[in-house]
Formats: structure tokens, sequence, C-alpha cells
């Protein structure tokens, strides 16, 4: 008597992927619900509020200008402060998002195992409410642009694809880190320094003429370079490396089907992992 008996949460198991892929289309009202949720948490009792969105990127190129400015450094005629900044606006969100996204399964593991309901919603919630912070930086991005003296051009209007494709990155890459996380718990302890060493092999702080020829290509598969290439190219109405897009654009490709592929095999039992 007075004895609480244990929750069990059972799992639909032996489903398809399409099947999977269906009820996750119907689950968006879930998905907007647990992303305002994580925006309302993020910035009570903040002084800045979404300020801090355009902190972020605006004080590391502060720190790189300062530092490198005054070597005259090759940037396709682009001031390199401009550069810098248009490199950390989009990264630091798909950074963010990475971190942010990896300890979901492992900090919500109570919901998960008192209710069934589509997990991979939990990184992809967290991803969609840093949505805000990476658009809030873009307009950033686009005033500076503006004072340097770039556009407004026709090329502007192209930004929500590469938006969309920063997007598809950053959520394929949360929900694939989060459930590595689920069945290592010491993925939540590399996943910073992992995302470090990604920045350091992206285009964010450097141009890829920069990368040694012989390296230059297969630098081209890391999805992360696409989009800065892509982001830079729009704002700054440059001829884009359609070779660079290709690659990177074939590896985008594959890093959502792993993530896919991944957390499909784990779903079923993830409740346990947890």
């Amino acid at each position: 008597m007075g004895c609480a008996l244990p929750v069990t949460v059972i799992e639909p198991s032996g489903r398809s992927l399409a099947t999977s892929l269906a009820e996750y289309r119907s689950s968006g009202t879930l998905l907007l619900f647990l992303a305002l949720r994580d925006v309302r948490l993020r910035y009570r009792q903040t002084a800045l509020g979404v300020g801090w969105a355009i902190l972020q990127p605006l004080l590391p190129m502060l720190i790189f200008a300062a530092v490198f400015s005054r070597l005259r450094l090759q940037t396709g005629g682009i001031p390199y402060p401009l550069f810098v900044f248009s490199g950390f606006a989009p990264w630091i969100f798909i950074s963010n998002a990475v971190a942010g996204a990896s300890p979901t399964f492992v900090n919500n593991f109570e919901m998960i195992n008192k209710i069934y309901f589509p997990r991979a919603v939990l990184p992809m919630a967290v991803v969609a409410a840093l949505a805000l912070d990476g658009m809030v930086a873009a307009i950033a991005v686009l005033a500076v642009s503006a004072w340097y003296g770039y556009g407004p051009i026709w090329t502007w209007m192209l930004l929500p694809i590469v938006g969309a494709a920063a997007l598809v990155v950053a959520m394929a890459a949360g929900v694939a880190a989060a459930s590595l996380t689920a069945v290592l718990r010491d993925v939540k302890n590399a996943v910073p320094f992992l995302v470090q060493l990604w920045m350091y092999a992206s285009p964010v702080l450097y141009p890829m003429e920069w990368i040694p020829a012989p390296f230059r290509r297969i630098a081209g598969f890391n999805p992360v370079a696409g989009v800065l290439e892509a982001f830079r190219s729009c704002l700054f109405g440059t001829a884009p490396d359609w070779m660079l897009l290709a690659q990177s654009g074939f590896s985008m490709v594959v890093l959502v089907g792993f993530a896919i592929g991944l957390f499909h095999r784990l779903e079923a039992d993830l409740a346990e992992r947890v």
C-alpha cells in the first residue's frame, strides 16, 4: 500500500522508416510548443535578450579583426572584419545548435520514460529555437554589410534558402549528436571539442583559397563550407564556387541520411538507453 508503481513506456517496434517519417510530419504542433518553451527559458530574466545573438558573432569578429586586420589578409576584396562577421553569424547558430541538442535525450530522460512521443522532436526543437538567434544575427550581418557598402542587392533574396540549408545541417548534426550521446555519455564531453575542430576546419576565419590546392577539394566535403560559401556569395554578390557547393551538398545529404538511419536504429529502445 502506498507504493508507487513503476511506469513502463511501450515503444513502438518494427516500424518502417516511412511510417516514422509520417509520424514526424504530424508532430509540428509539438515541435513548435517545445521550441517556444526553449526560447522563453533562454531569454527569461535576461537584460539583452536576443541581443546576445548579435554579440556572439560580433565579439569574436572584433577580436580577430583587431589581431589580423593589419596583416592585410586577402579575402577577395571584402574587409576582413566583415568577412569574419559573415562567417561567425551562421557558424555560431550551427555550433550552438549541435552543442545544445547533444544532451537533449539524456536531460529529458524522465519525459522519455513516462510517455511516448516522436523522440527526435526534442533535439529538433532546440535547433528550431536557436533559429531565432540565427535570423537576428543574419539581419545584423546585412546591416553591417550595407554600412560597408555591400548591398542591398538582389542576391539577398536568396538568403532564406541558405538559411534553410544551415537549418538542415544543424538539425541533422544535432539529432546525430543526441543519438550518440544516448549511447555513449563520453560524446557529451567530446562535442564542445569536436565543434571547435569543426570551426577551424570550416572557412569561418579564412577563405577556401587559403587552403593548399591538394586539400581544398577534400575540405569542400564539409557541409558547413557550402553554407558559408553560399551565404557570402549571396551577401556580397560574388560568383559562387559551384564545385564546392556540389561537394558540400552531397555531404549534407550523407549527413542527413546518417542522422536518420542512426536515430531510427536507436529509437525503439531509446527509453532504456537514457
